[in-house]
């Protein structure tokens, strides 16, 4: 909740004075839902998995080598690193790096988590119960989560007490669940961002006067307040304000006058652009909205090509100026998610030689302040010469019904603290 990591299936992750040998020591005890227990081969085979499916994750542990590593004992796994690095445990914290038991079959999952699966209907129903051999403390019973295909008759249901909890409430839905009375309402100031993406190798964008002056034209408190009834922090075209990275002295407001003054000398002063929005995460088309609005104010005309969900991802990446949003990540792990010509979310298409070396380093740095250093340079390049507006670090609005306890706000942006029911229970 705090953004710190915290080891779950680890008793132990360790490098050498290099940063280029790391020995993770495996949880005694801890077993798979199939009572197999979660052993050193299982962490090798799920790594090596993880490469052969070169998904997103392994573009964030490039000095993995998936065949450096080494089984110590039954528990202990050597990996023996193609570069070194500082930063050897963030990617396993992400979601799609869970550990699965060796010859994994997905049509038949088997899971390591506090709750077993115990039905799936697509669309409409999840059912688990608690793993009674789960390592650690569990108070929950049974879980199902239902899905809505509508937030209204996801909020009827949650003050009709047909469903104990339901995350990210729509902000126009919030005061309806506040009046109610009865409901926990859980606001978590995140470092989730929202943004818009401009494509640096697309025109109009490839003018760096075009980008900063787009970010220029727009009044970030004024689309909080109007697209999210004020549920966000003001952004400042960088990710995640609460890392330890966060450069907090960069700081970019509205400026219309200077906005104007960098299109005429673009030779853009009536400069016409299409956003391609749809509703992905709430508040988006709304943002979208207001920032047609506010481009008026600096003679840019600003035309919305708005979209369902499956036209929008089938184009994601192509649009020229579009949207997306991520959760809080540490620094470097999010540069590999979007920052870099590897990147499988870079919708910006930035690809900065200096930038790209500051990254280099900076991965392999193990002094922290020396880290911090490369991390303010390459935030300051972001910052003058990006592609990335960030209008907002999100607040999440969660809400639970009496008797349901052990949420707590969460930084990461997650909703219902990143639906980690292990840690709830009823009373």
């Amino acid at each position: 909740a705090t953004l710190d990591l915290i080891p779950s299936l680890a008793e132990s992750v360790e490098p050498d004075s290099t940063g280029k040998t790391w020995t993770v020591r495996m949880l005694e005890g801890a077993e798979f839902h199939n009572g197999k227990p979660i052993a050193a081969e299982d962490l090798i085979f799920t790594v090596q998995r993880i490469f052969e499916l070169k998904g997103a994750v392994a573009e964030l542990m490039p000095w993995v080598d998936p065949a450096g590593m080494k089984a110590l004992d039954a528990r202990t796994v050597q990996f023996n690193l193609k570069t070194p690095t500082a930063i050897f445990t963030e990617p396993f914290a992400m979601i799609a790096s869970g550990i699965v038991p060796i010859g994994y079959d997905p049509a038949k999952p088997v899971g390591s988590g506090p709750f077993e699966l115990t039905a799936f209907t697509p669309g409409e129903l999840t059912s688990m119960k608690r793993f009674e051999n789960y390592f650690g403390d569990v108070w929950i019973d049974e879980l199902d989560f239902v899905s809505f295909n509508d937030d209204a008759p996801r909020i009827n249901a949650l003050l009709a007490g047909q469903i104990q909890a339901t995350e990210a409430l729509p902000p126009g839905q919030i005061a309806a669940v506040q009046a109610d009375g009865r409901m926990q309402i859980i606001e978590s100031q995140s470092g989730a961002t929202r943004f818009f993406a401009m494509a640096v190798d697309e025109e109009p964008f490839t003018d760096v006067r075009v980008r900063q002056a787009m970010r220029l034209l727009v009044n970030r408190q004024q689309m909080i307040d109007q697209a999210l009834a004020g549920y966000g922090q003001v952004g400042n075209d960088l990710f995640n304000k609460y890392d330890p990275m966060y450069d907090a002295n960069l700081v970019r407001e509205q400026n219309l006058e200077e906005a104007k003054s960098l299109l005429q000398s673009a030779g853009q002063s009536n400069l016409t652009v299409e956003l391609a929005t749809a509703p992905y995460i709430a508040g988006t088309v709304e943002a979208s909205q207001v920032l047609v609005q506010q481009a008026k104010e600096a003679g840019v005309t600003v035309n919305l090509k708005k979209m369902d969900l499956p036209a929008y991802f089938e184009g994601y990446g192509k649009w020229p100026f579009s949207g997306d949003f991520f959760n809080a990540n540490e620094y470097f792990i999010q540069v590999g998610l979007n920052q870099l010509p590897t990147s499988t979310y870079n919708i910006t298409h930035f690809n900065d030689p200096e930038y790209n070396a500051l990254y280099a380093q900076g991965v392999a740095e193990l002094d922290e302040a020396k880290r911090k250093d490369i991390a303010d340079q390459m935030q300051k390049i972001e910052f003058d010469r990006g592609g990335n507006l960030v209008w907002t670090y999100a607040t999440v609005v969660d809400a639970v019904a009496p008797g349901v306890n052990g949420f707590v706000p969460d930084k990461y942006g997650l909703p219902l603290t990143s639906y980690d029911f292990s840690r709830a229970w009823l009373s």
